[in-house]
């Protein structure tokens, strides 16, 4: 199996171990963005620092849920430097990410997906998660309107 090191939008002092699902080992690559869950429902944008086979032994692995991106936001260089930089400036990896990545190119569990009714969705043309989502806010919807 294969591991990322991802750098999480958090002052946490290190990078974090996630597994490679197989079906994502092609797309994953340094530098791009990938959705992982950190800690019991938190949902974060990490960046990859590293690809490796190195099993964590001190905790379990958790699986990249997705990869954000097809082509990497930040170079191995850029990456370089902001190792720098949290080490000249005493701060994580994880802070310098989020003073470095514009405030679009981070996601975290607080983000909001809310239903649009002025659009016409062709439920056909979605994705089975797409769908899902769509699912999920229709019956959201109609639980508030009391349907």
């Amino acid at each position: 199996m294969k591991f990322a090191d991802v750098i999480l939008p958090l002052a946490v002092p290190q990078t974090y171990t996630f597994g490679i699902p197989i079906e994502l080992q092609a797309d994953v690559r340094i530098g791009c963005r990938v959705e992982v869950q950190f800690g019991q429902r938190k949902i974060y944008s990490g960046l990859v620092k590293r690809i490796h086979d190195d099993k964590p032994e001190v905790y379990s692995v958790k699986p990249i849920r997705s990869v954000l991106d097809k082509e990497p936001v930040v170079t191995e260089h850029q990456l370089k430097f902001w190792e720098w930089v949290a080490n000249y400036y005493a701060c994580t990896e994880g802070d310098v990410m989020n003073a470095a990545l514009p405030a679009h190119l981070k996601l975290v569990s607080e983000t909001y997906v809310v239903l649009n009714d002025d659009i016409l969705v062709d439920a056909q043309s979605l994705t089975d998660d797409e769908f899902l989502v769509l699912q999920a806010l229709e019956i959201k919807r109609n639980q508030l309107e009391g349907k």
